[in-house]
């Protein structure tokens, strides 16, 4: 089976579900070919998996050499059998594409990793007309949460198919046991993600202030574009030497290290980090936001529709489960057990392999197709 996966994130969440789906081609002896921006970890990830990389540098925001792109997309889908597009960037120009081609059309799979419109705004009708739109030549949409699911059957309608698949985590990669980062005995919360207005660190930095507490520390994992803003909010607030910017490295030591992980997210897919945080069985207070229903009964849930409720929310919890050692070890526990029970990576791969094989049988034609 030859299997295109197209991306436009090279990091984060999205970029980690397509490492682990090219390996598990690659390993089923498949061929596949990964359609990316260079410079980051996704090319590398492709190359040391035994997969083709092929670089197509598109950004987030819509730009005049998105026509350029769309005709690079446009060979590339010739040449194979399935297309999974991977976020609403890479979603939008492969599907563009695709309605270039009159012959040789690849099966369509289709994953957001969180809706285009989730933004908000003026943009976000915009982004709902062209997913509907666009679904006529998709084959299968496949969502990451029940929320995501939900929303997008609202949109979009009874036309395309959509299909829960929740995203899984490496439990063995992702335990309790490995090599923690270093630390001082102050209280230590940890978030991991890209530094962004979806991400919330914000959030996070303003529930620290409020806490008045100058021991409690705040480690921030990950690079982003609300880097400069983050340190200037955390001056601001006074608690800049309570905050931590570690940058983009390997997060299960410093999941591993913290008292405490937050996931203040004003809008996700499903987060792969609440997964792996949940898999190093650490104690997690979330927003209630994308797939963290995942976290229902084993770790703590706060409102995510307005920053003055998320805020209250985490400063609460921070300081109830700061206050209770047993409460987070027993919540962390049962987040371990969680993960291994319903979040296998395992499963979640054999899921996409099955629609792979599906959408194969299947092209030649666009969605709906006989």
């Amino acid at each position: 089976m030859r299997i295109l996966h197209v991306c436009q994130p090279t990091d984060g969440g999205a970029a980690v579900v397509v490492r682990d789906l090219v390996r598990a081609g690659v390993s089923a002896g498949d061929e596949v070919t990964v359609a990316c921006p260079g410079g980051e970890y996704l090319a590398n990830w492709t190359a040391d998996a035994g997969a083709r990389w092929v670089e197509v540098p598109m950004s987030r925001a819509p730009t005049p050499r998105d026509v350029v792109l769309c005709l690079k997309l446009r060979a590339l889908l010739r040449e194979h059998e399935v297309a999974h597009l991977h976020s609403s960037k890479a979603g939008a120009l492969g599907r563009l594409a695709v309605t270039t081609l009159r012959t040789r059309r690849p099966g369509v799979l289709f994953t957001p990793h969180g809706w285009s419109w989730y933004v908000g705004g003026r943009a976000a009708v915009v982004y709902r007309r062209f997913e509907r739109w666009a679904a006529r030549f998709t084959t299968v949409v496949t969502v990451v949460s029940n929320e995501e699911l939900r929303a997008g059957r609202a949109v979009l309608g009874p036309r395309p198919r959509i299909e829960l698949v929740e995203n899984g985590v490496d439990t063995d990669a992702f335990r309790p046991d490995g090599p923690a980062a270093p630390r001082t005995a102050a209280p230590l919360l940890v978030q991991v993600g890209r530094l962004s207005v979806q991400k919330g660190q914000d959030r996070s930095v303003e529930a620290l202030a409020r806490l008045g507490d100058p021991s409690v520390r705040l480690r921030l994992v990950g690079e982003g574009p609300d880097r400069d803003a983050l340190l200037a909010q955390a001056a601001e607030l006074g608690v800049a030497e309570q905050v931590e910017f570690v940058g983009s490295v390997d997060p299960r030591p410093h999941l591993r290290a913290a008292d405490v992980v937050l996931l203040p997210s004003r809008w996700e897919g499903m987060s792969l980090v609440l997964l792996e945080a949940m898999s190093c069985g650490t104690a997690i207070i979330a927003a209630d936001c994308g797939g963290s229903d995942a976290l229902a009964g084993v770790g703590v849930l706060v409102p995510h529709e307005d920053d003055e409720s998320a805020i209250r929310g985490i400063a609460a919890a921070v300081v109830r489960l700061l206050g209770d050692p047993a409460e987070r070890d027993r919540l962390g526990a049962a987040a371990r057990a969680k993960a291994i029970k319903r979040h296998s990576l395992g499963g979640v791969v054999k899921h996409y392999e099955a629609l792979w094989r599906e959408v194969m049988v299947r092209s030649g034609g666009f969605a709906g197709s006989t």
